[in-house]
């Protein structure tokens, strides 16, 4: 194939993955929201430097990824498109990436594969669709990284690459933080002990890179240190650095497996190429330093992000670049050579097999175990799951029949059908359970003159965005005695109510209060302990969400 088809067809699959009908969709809770809405308030104070919600500065993250929300909500105004766009503009620019490095590191035939499979993979085109900072953030940490080995590899061009290795870790510094000199720095260190590599952490390329990183990283953070002093030292980097690193905000997630289980499902459909990925790069370590490479890259940082006790999906989304290079080189040999043996080929063909059972005994599950009068999201879904173990059985013969080339293209097929089916075939499944936008829009028709909202803590940013004000109240269920506010990083504008008993004390001063809750959160209010028992009103249901009306008390 050429150049010139490359190009384009990875045009294509990037538009059909990440652009098409990008804001169709409304933003999903709870991430979306906060960002949209931070963005909409900095826009509307014209603030570019501080990020701000609920009227108040707010330090999560850094301002690289709010300058380019920014910039595309006053290009193409407040609303989804404007809010993803630069997710999926950083997807588009990290696949054509990889596939530039993928040519020089392997083969053009490679580094295509490997763009191919990166913007194929279940989890990169569906987080690639959202409102994210992780996206840019691996945008930046892989282009350092990728730098960082062309400067190991072309002497001659060494400064070059290390100014440009820099001025990509200072970008991502500036998308989340401290991250992003760690992430290259761990894979960079380990690569050179064990290979024994000369530093090209030297000479002109180092000064020049250090000036360049200097210029772009320091005078943001120097401005924060100086409007803000010491509080935005323990706010963003003790509290949302060295905290989110010793202490776990989402327990559930807080296993060693999580990550290994996040990569390798977050790559189906290509599991099967993933696995003998990995089986032929740990054979190959000792003689290909590309391949060590890769690792030095992958394992550090896989056991860092392990050890660390707030974990997400997202955290560790640069991780399916590496993983995307060593497929892309395995398929290259596949096409080229055909299986190493007839032992890859029975392990390729059996987890083709077991990647279809395990998605239709997926939907079985959910048929079996869920109570037949359920709501849930999932169960909605489930013929979609149905379908989707059809079309990936189609790949799995093509691969069982050692049709290589035929198993890939139609392997991206699956990952496109699966985005095209959430935006007809279940969009208002999709917008029902995951997002506020439907239950705030029946809120505003019901709304009473001087009525105050509370509502549920998971969607409270949601209703700030899609009501356009923030909510009088925010109720919430602590799980023990000790706690006071349901996020990790206090909101402290908005009104936190305990339980039943904090939303009925607030009520007593109104005639009557709306409320945007969650079904669990309705169910405590209405329990027979609760003292809104008998006193809450119904006016709307729309997925997981219900629009009720409390009143006062006389």
């Amino acid at each position: 194939m050429s150049l010139r088809s490359q190009f384009l067809t990875l045009l294509a699959i990037c538009t059909v993955m990440f652009w098409w009908r990008l804001g169709h969709l409304p933003l999903i809770d709870p991430d979306e929201p906060f960002y949209a809405e931070t963005t909409r308030e900095m826009v509307q104070r014209n603030e570019w430097l501080t990020p701000t919600i609920f009227g108040e500065r707010q330090f999560e993250k850094p301002i690289f990824f709010y300058w380019q929300s920014m910039t595309a909500m006053k290009l193409f105004g407040d609303n989804a498109f404007a809010c993803r766009a630069p997710s999926a503009a950083a997807a588009t620019l990290l696949v054509f990436l990889t596939w530039w490095f993928g040519r020089r590191m392997f083969s053009p035939r490679a580094g295509f594969c490997a763009a191919v499979v990166l913007a194929s993979g279940v989890e990169y085109a569906i987080m690639s669709r959202l409102m994210l900072t992780d996206i840019c953030l691996a945008l930046c940490i892989s282009a350092s990284v990728f730098f960082f080995w062309l400067a190991t590899q072309e002497e001659d061009k060494r400064d070059k690459w290390m100014i440009l290795h820099f001025v990509a870790s200072a970008f991502a510094m500036l998308t989340k933080g401290p991250v992003g000199i760690l992430v290259p720095t761990l894979g960079s260190i380990c690569y050179l002990w064990l290979t024994g590599t000369r530093s090209p952490w030297r000479g002109k390329g180092l000064w020049l890179g250090l000036l360049a990183w200097a210029v772009i990283a320091v005078p943001w953070y120097a401005t924060m240190f100086a409007k803000y002093g010491m509080e935005y030292w323990h706010r963003f980097f003790v509290h949302e650095n060295w905290e989110r690193l010793t202490s776990a905000e989402h327990k559930h997630s807080n296993h060693w497996w999580y990550y290994i289980m996040i990569l390798v499902a977050g790559n189906l459909p290509w599991i099967p190429l993933l696995i003998a990925g990995v089986v032929r790069t740990v054979t190959g370590l000792k003689t290909d330093k590309r391949l060590l490479f890769l690792v030095c890259w992958f394992v550090p940082n896989l056991i860092f992000f392990t050890i660390c006790n707030s974990k997400l999906p997202t955290y560790t989304f640069f991780l399916f670049v590496t993983l995307a290079l060593i497929m892309g080189h395995t398929l290259d040999e596949w096409i080229g050579r055909g299986f190493r043996g007839k032992g890859e080929r029975i392990v390729a063909s059996a987890l083709a097999i077991l990647q279809t059972v395990l998605v239709l005994g997926a939907a079985g599950a959910i048929t079996i175990i869920l109570p037949k009068d359920s709501n849930s999201f999932v169960k909605d879904l489930t013929p979609v799951v149905y379908v989707l173990a059809g079309i990936i059985s189609v790949p799995m013969v093509l691969l069982l029949m050692r049709r290589t080339a035929a198993w890939a293209g139609t392997t991206v097929f699956v990952t496109a059908f699966i985005v095209m089916y959430m935006q007809y075939g279940v969009d208002e499944k999709v917008r029902e359970y995951t997002s506020t936008q439907g239950i705030a829009e029946e809120a505003k028709k019901v709304r009473q003159p001087g009525e105050p909202i509370i509502t549920s803590s998971f969607i409270a940013r949601a209703v700030t965005y899609y009501t356009g004000s923030m909510p009088e109240g925010v109720i919430f269920f602590p799980s023990n005695a000790e706690q006071v506010q349901p996020y990790f990083t206090p909101h402290p504008p908005l009104n936190m109510l305990r339980n039943a008993i904090g939303a009925k004390e607030f009520a007593s001063h109104y005639p009557s209060v709306l409320c945007i809750f969650l079904k669990h959160d309705v169910a405590h209010c209405e329990a027979d302990a609760s003292p809104l028992k008998g006193r809450l009103e119904k006016l709307a249901t729309i997925g997981d969400r219900v629009l009720l009306r409390i009143k006062g008390t006389p």
